[in-house]
């Protein structure tokens, strides 16, 4: 009945498209961010912040964000460098610009996480290009804007005209290639899917995660999981088309408020040849 629910939803919300622009970001005060950690904890989760803040020049976020969207960036900071490591992402070839494509971005909330540390770890003078691509852009807020409202809000943030979002189907991309693809807890359960709120029909990991290695030939896949066994399903899959997993290591922190519910979170690194 709620997969059947979920489809008449998504179908109006589609064919209605709305859309209001990007809303004003809001802005609250960072005071005593990790207040909802003992002292120990605390002080470890504010070194870790101002680390990261000045490694990728978190200002312009700081400045103009919510507690909540700030701390999400600096978790997300904190997961992709833990995940990749001293690792390099390939040859630093500026004469083109170096492309990732984030697949189910919901609100894109941490597109300045994303272009922050690519753009750090692809070195200085190449171009960065980010494409979010979500599904289901158009759920709309209590506010009256809609997701993808929101989406491009966020990626104005960045201040790189490289960073787009789009309303669009990722497993049906066709005539576009990237240097890495990042999923952030790709559906590996029906579950998972039915609780966001999409049809059945687009249970199909993967179809999903053959055209993330469709795109990204010689590249990598960084893939978040919510749980160990999500992350040995993901595993299970990619060993059928025969990518490398480099590494998968957990990525629970308490650098969001949130960090109970993330504690079972695993990233995954996948090289595709």
């Amino acid at each position: 009945m709620r997969s059947q629910l979920n489809a008449l939803r998504f179908a109006v919300r589609s064919a209605i498209g709305f859309r209001r622009g990007p809303p004003t970001l809001l802005q609250e005060p960072k005071q005593d961010l990790f207040d909802y950690l003992e002292v120990g904890p605390r002080k470890g989760a504010e070194r870790r912040e101002t680390e990261l803040r000045r490694r990728y020049e978190l200002e312009p976020l700081l400045a103009l964000s919510t507690r909540f969207d700030y701390r999400d960036n600096v978790y997300w900071l904190d997961a992709l460098e833990r995940l990749l490591g001293d690792r390099t992402l390939g040859q630093t070839d500026a004469t083109s610009a170096f492309r990732v494509v984030d697949v189910g971005s919901k609100n894109f909330n941490y597109a300045f996480a994303l272009e922050r540390f690519f753009r750090n770890r692809v070195g200085p003078g190449r171009a960065l290009a980010l494409v979010g691509i979500e599904l289901d852009g158009h759920v709309i807020y209590r506010d009256w804007r809609s997701r993808c409202d929101y989406a491009e809000a966020y990626a104005r943030q960045t201040e790189n005209p490289g960073v787009v979002y789009r309303v669009a189907d990722f497993a049906a991309l066709k005539g576009e290639t990237f240097d890495v693809a990042t999923l952030l807890f790709p559906f590996v359960t029906e579950a998972a899917l039915v609780r966001w709120g999409l049809p059945l029909r687009f249970f199909e990991p993967k179809r999903l995660l053959a055209k993330a290695i469709e795109v990204t030939p010689k590249g990598y896949l960084f893939v978040f999981s919510q749980t160990e066994a999500e992350r040995d399903a993901l595993v299970e899959l990619v060993a059928e088309f025969g990518v490398e997993v480099s590494t998968s290591v957990a990525i629970a922190g308490r650098l969001v408020h949130y960090h109970e519910d993330a504690s079972e979170r695993f990233g995954t690194l996948l090289r595709v040849h």
